[in-house]
């Protein structure tokens, strides 16, 4: 059984994430600042294998305490989309650059053994002529959102071969609802 850090776990994809590990029996931490005012996981909180932590990306020394003896951590937290982020440029640059490199730094330190980092498609902007865009085709952020997601998959990259932890960064697409 691994433990797993699911930073993020309460929102719409925290929480289908958070159950799929507990029913694989893993031991999961959802770690979330309930920020848009949800509930908590309900399906699971009883269960013997998770446990929900009431937490903000920005505060290190929580972030320190629930990574002991974690194997992998996802990090799907965040102000996401345009729209919020647009409203609250502050805050967005608080959690989506400073909060995740923190995070990010965190688990580097912690020698994680595996980091998975939910990024966007949104970086690659507009593709004329109904292109389909591969791993590799070029990055043209046009929104805040994108960029950050764009500067944090940038500062990863740049740790390669500089620490333990292994990074992998999965674009999704937009995701709503069930």
């Amino acid at each position: 059984m691994k433990k797993i850090l699911v930073v993020g776990g309460e929102g719409y994809i925290g929480q289908i994430v958070c159950n799929e590990l507990v029913d694989k029996n893993h031991e999961v931490i959802s770690y979330d600042n309930l920020i848009y005012g949800q509930k908590t996981n309900s399906q699971i909180n009883k269960r013997p294998n998770f446990r929900f932590v009431n937490g903000d990306i920005r505060d290190s020394l929580k972030i320190r305490e629930n990574l002991e003896n974690v194997n992998a951590v996802i990090i799907l937290a965040g102000l996401v989309g345009d729209p919020i982020t647009k409203k609250y440029p502050g805050l967005s640059t608080e959690i989506n650059q400073k909060g995740i490199k923190n995070l990010i730094d965190e688990c580097a330190r912690y020698n994680i053994e595996n980091v998975i980092f939910v990024s966007t498609c949104s970086n690659y902007g507009l593709i004329e002529n109904d292109e389909l865009a591969k791993e590799d085709h070029e990055l043209n952020p046009l929104s805040s959102y994108a960029r950050d997601k764009v500067d944090i998959e940038k500062y990863i990259l740049s740790l390669k071969g500089k620490v333990n932890s292994f990074f992998t960064i999965l674009r999704f697409a937009t995701a709503f609802g069930l």
